[in-house]
């Protein structure tokens, strides 16, 4: 169900504790406190601060940590994977299938056609122009 996690050098475990710890600092000891009015709280602060002096001197000791952190990582995935798409698929492809049901509008053209010979739609030439900006 689940890819093995990967083992990181420490280069890779640096930038992860670096990243994490000012992501932390930010979010959590200074803008939701700014934006619920509360006051500064010290534990992100702490958190963040092990995190970036961990990943400074001992990057190593962040490997149990980034192991959690992706397994929690993979989790959302899968959950993102089967349950948004799934809901979004429900919410917005079927009603829009329906309703071109509904107004018997077929996009592939796909009833079949005795007097035809093939069902193959020849492509347009196109001069060089129209291949200077293709997009």
């Amino acid at each position: 169900m689940f890819q093995k996690i990967p083992k990181i050098d420490k280069k890779g475990l640096r930038e992860f504790g670096l990243m994490t710890g000012v992501f932390i600092a930010l979010l959590f000891g200074l803008l939701l406190p700014l934006l619920w009015g509360h006051n500064l709280p010290l534990i992100p602060w702490v958190i963040a601060g092990s995190l970036v002096i961990l990943s400074l001197f001992i990057p190593q000791s962040l490997a149990p940590i980034y192991q959690g952190w992706m397994r929690v990582a993979q989790v959302l995935a899968w959950v993102n994977n089967r349950l948004i798409l799934g809901i979004i698929f429900f919410i917005i492809v079927t009603p829009m299938a329906l309703i071109m049901k509904i107004i018997k509008r077929d996009p592939l053209t796909r009833q079949f056609e005795f007097r035809l010979e093939t069902y193959r739609v020849s492509s347009k030439i196109k001069n060089k122009l129209s291949m200077e900006k293709p997009y």
